[in-house]
């Protein structure tokens, strides 16, 4: 990871990462997508330098439209915006910038450390894990994204069955037998995974956006530079960053909640605990709002590579769209990867602490420039977007049929995110499905077809409680919430006819 190239693409990834966060409507998933057909005809570790250098630029970028503009330039930087933007408004800007600058580095280095220790020491025990304690993670794995992913359990659940039934087209591997192609000769190697992920995160995401290719950008101040706070002022803030660095740690490893919690969490933890300041200082431009999120927020870089690295279970959509990579490398995520790859898997840990100096180095020397691109129109930007994601669709398979399917794919997801489906579970469900499928048949074929191996041992039966409670917690959730929704709904009318 220390040749020239890999510095070269790492430094290159971040930049381009920082750019991507800073322009509103733009996100990780989109920038790697787009680069996706380019990584295909790399080596294995350079590509993966490149992607890892984008999700973590685009974790700091996001702040300066946030701060800026008061326009997130990622959901998880909304929270930045509660006193970013009020500092920039007293004439503070540069200096929330270097509180953000600085709370990224602190956060992201805090991640990276909490996965070195976490990757060997979980990586060891999934080793000798059975078929069916493999099989038994995944479920818990994708019951978790749809339990925690935005929206309700049923949406998150209906997301994970259509990736189920994704990666469930063409031959079967074992049987041989023809699954969901309708007679269709093209479709008998199953769907191109490569078009699935460019349309659900690719054109999608231009659909969703479309309405901003005409918005202009309205600054508070041209004329910003980027102001380091000294030792002094931040060490004394110590609880902000220690608190957000350590829930973007935690929850980044929780699949389908990613920044957008933590940074919540955390800062929601801070402020309700703040003595000095009192909590209702935050909202109007205090650091420890900056502070708090933005460390968070950068922590869970770290946090979401130890699921995807250990047991193949991506913690976002970013290290989802990483994990599908990898398969299209030649790589099999999941237990054996430490063992089979571990130059990939220290190579990746080593490529998330350069790129986090790499984000440090160039947010200090470049703000100008993400600054005047913030002034910019952004209706060049889509069209380009979708000529490169129609071209990494055409790649796929060097025909139009994956144009097609990531276009088709791309209305679906588009329809699904507008009524408040996580479009993640999706993807999940399509990385994870023949995890699952195989881990289970192997399983019943080592046991002679008993399902009671699935509960014969108390870790087992430990995983299949967990996943029944979370399963039954979250129904419970909906229906009341559903039948208070009612109650209110019958309420109102009755008011309404009364008068």
């Amino acid at each position: 990871m220390g040749s020239l190239g890999n510095l070269t693409l790492i430094f290159l990834g971040t930049a381009l990462g920082l750019l991507v966060g800073a322009l509103p409507g733009l996100s990780s998933p989109m920038a790697i997508i787009v680069l996706l057909p380019i990584t295909f005809r790399m080596e294995t570790l350079p590509a993966f330098a490149l992607m890892i250098g984008i999700y973590v630029g685009t974790k700091l970028g996001g702040s300066f439209s946030a701060i800026l503009l008061r326009t997130p330039g990622t959901p998880a930087s909304a929270c930045t915006a509660l006193d970013g933007y009020p500092m920039a408004l007293r004439g503070e800007a540069g200096l929330a910038l270097g509180y953000a600058t600085m709370a990224s580095t602190i956060g992201g280095v805090l991640g990276w450390v909490g996965a070195v220790c976490a990757i060997p020491l979980l990586a060891s025990v999934a080793l000798h894990s059975a078929p069916a304690d493999i099989a038994l993670v995944g479920v818990a794995g994708l019951t978790m994204v749809a339990a925690f992913a935005r929206g309700s359990i049923v949406k998150g659940l209906s997301g994970v069955l259509i990736g189920l039934m994704i990666s469930s087209v063409g031959i079967d591997q074992q049987d041989a037998v023809m699954r969901y192609t309708f007679g269709l000769t093209i479709l008998e190697s199953g769907l191109p995974f490569e078009a699935v992920l460019v349309g659900i995160f690719g054109f999608a995401v231009v659909f969703s956006d479309i309405s901003m290719t005409a918005r202009g950008s309205e600054l508070l101040t041209k004329d910003v530079s980027l102001r380091v706070p000294r030792l002094k002022d931040l060490l004394p803030r110590w609880r902000a960053w220690s608190i957000g660095s350590a829930y973007g740690l935690g929850i980044g490893a929780i699949p389908g909640v990613g920044a957008d919690g933590s940074t919540w969490l955390s800062y929601a933890t801070v402020k309700n605990s703040s003595k000095n300041p009192p909590p209702e200082a935050f909202g109007n431009g205090v650091p420890e709002g900056i502070i708090t999120p933005e460390s968070s927020n950068n922590a869970t870089t770290g946090g979401a590579l130890v699921p995807m690295l250990t047991l193949g279970i991506p913690g976002d959509g970013s290290t989802a769209i990483m994990l599908g990579a990898m398969i299209m490398h030649g790589l099999t995520p999941g237990v054996g990867l430490m063992n089979d790859d571990p130059d990939i898997v220290y190579g990746l840990l080593a490529a998330l602490l350069i790129s986090t100096i790499f984000m440090f180095l160039i947010a200090m020397g470049a703000i100008r420039v993400f600054v005047r691109v913030l002034q910019r129109e952004r209706n060049v930007l889509f069209p380009f977007i979708l000529v490169l994601a129609t071209i990494g669709a055409f790649s796929a398979g060097n025909s139009t049929f994956p144009v097609y399917v990531a276009i088709g794919f791309g209305v679906m997801g588009f329809l699904l995110e507008s009524r408040g489906f996580p479009v993640v579970t999706i993807v999940l469900g399509a990385i994870l499905g023949p995890i699952i499928e195989y881990n289970v048949r192997l399983a019943l074929a080592l046991d002679g077809g008993e399902w009671s191996t699935f509960v014969s041992t108390w870790p087992r039966m430990a995983l299949v409680a967990f996943i029944a409670f979370l399963l039954f917690k979250e129904f419970r959730n909906a229906f009341r919430s559903n039948s208070s929704a009612r109650r209110t709904a019958t309420g109102a009318a009755k008011e309404s006819s009364a008068s």
